[in-house]
């Protein structure tokens, strides 16, 4: 079968980093699964491998404003010239390409689907409401409608596609997933409490209130022994650095740039934290809980599939530091009740979303 990833690949975002487990956990099935994924630099090779995949990337002229349309007909002729040689196409990301296999979908007898994986498909993305009246926007979406199946992974996401007028036959609620095969390690009992984040350092993140709200907590609660790891890279980490500098945060806010082992460094903190102001589902978040890590996150998107108040952590309204440093507060002060979430949180992992009970969903939508 054949995934498609609309970004760079296997540069590991969210998405890309899920695409890939899935990929690894059909093989161990035997599946055979190739990857496509557009020429985005030049630099990259056309014919590339990794972990043990095939890797396709299909060239198009850079060419401002016409670009895009050059990508979309190289990836329409790709998907006809190959139509007989997949069973099945999974679009990971649903950006142009979801809507170049929504439009040859009608002429070729190859099932798709395509998968929202974050919330900026909402937000600027090819099913943003807010720019329906703009044609081409009207025409991506309806686009995507002919394909055959929309994959969602969260509750609040299937709420979005069905105001957009998908039909919920269409629709397949599955979740990420996560391998849970692996106990998590046994942490070290410390006085100093670690808090964590990891993902990309982007405004929408919300590492910015982490911030502040760290900040807060260090005003409020002098007394308090804490060290706050940043794992991840992107376009605000100058102006997360600037401002722990200005909020005398230096020796609290470690950054520890992108992170190639995260179970290392999930196993290594006390509570972790999610502040984003959008979400799809987080994999950081699955793979936190996974480590029997208790989780604060703003109740938005996924987040509120995932974390259950009061049981496995809490969640705080976006943006609000001081409601984020209240609640820091609390776990770092209550070791045993840290303890109590994470272990709640391993388990909801486990019995909701583990990647064998994905695969088992996914596999019954490409069989089917």
């Amino acid at each position: 079968m054949l995934f498609v990833v609309d970004s760079h690949f296997p540069i590991i975002g969210g998405a890309e980093s899920q695409a890939l487990k899935l990929a690894i956990a059909l093989r161990e099935r035997g599946e055979h699964v190739d990857f496509l994924t557009p020429q985005l630099s030049l630099d990259d090779p056309l014919v590339d491998s990794h972990c043990g995949f095939d890797i396709k990337r299909f060239a198009y002229p850079h060419i401002k404003y016409l670009g895009t349309l050059f990508m979309m007909i190289n990836f329409a002729r790709y998907l006809i010239a190959n139509r007989g040689k997949y069973y099945f196409v999974h679009i990971h990301i649903t950006r142009y390409l979801s809507a170049t296999a929504g439009v040859i979908r009608p002429f070729i007898k190859l099932p798709m689907m395509t998968k929202i994986s974050g919330f900026f498909e909402f937000e600027g993305g090819v099913l943003d409401m807010q720019g329906g009246i703009h044609p081409i926007n009207w025409l991506l979406r309806k686009a995507v409608k002919n394909i055959d199946y929309v994959h969602t992974i969260s509750q609040q996401t299937r709420s979005k596609l069905l105001e957009a007028g998908f039909d919920e036959k269409q629709i397949r609620f599955i979740p990420n997933g996560v391998s849970t095969g692996l106990k998590p390690a046994e942490k070290l009992d410390s006085d100093r409490v670690v808090i964590g984040y990891c993902g990309r350092l982007r405004h929408v993140k919300g590492v910015h209130v982490l911030i502040d709200a760290i900040s807060l907590l260090k005003q409020n609660n002098p007394e308090l022994d804490f060290e706050v790891r940043i794992a991840g890279d992107g376009d605000t980490m100058d102006e997360l650095q600037q401002q722990v500098s200005i909020l005398d945060l230096v020796d609290t806010v470690v950054f520890l740039g992108a992170v190639s082992d995260t179970d290392a460094f999930y196993s290594a903190l006390d509570v972790y934290v999610q502040p984003s102001f959008a979400e799809g589902l987080p994999n950081s978040v699955i793979e936190a809980m996974n480590a029997a890590m208790p989780v604060i996150a703003s109740d938005i998107g996924g987040n509120q599939d995932l974390v259950v108040e009061t049981e496995t952590g809490y969640l705080f309204k976006s943006g609000d530091a001081a409601e984020l440093s209240e609640k820091l507060g609390s776990l770092i002060m209550k070791p045993m009740q840290r303890r109590v979430m994470g272990q709640a949180g391993r388990t909801r992992i486990e019995e909701h979303f583990d990647i064998a009970r994905v695969v088992d969903q996914l596999v019954d939508v490409y069989r089917g």
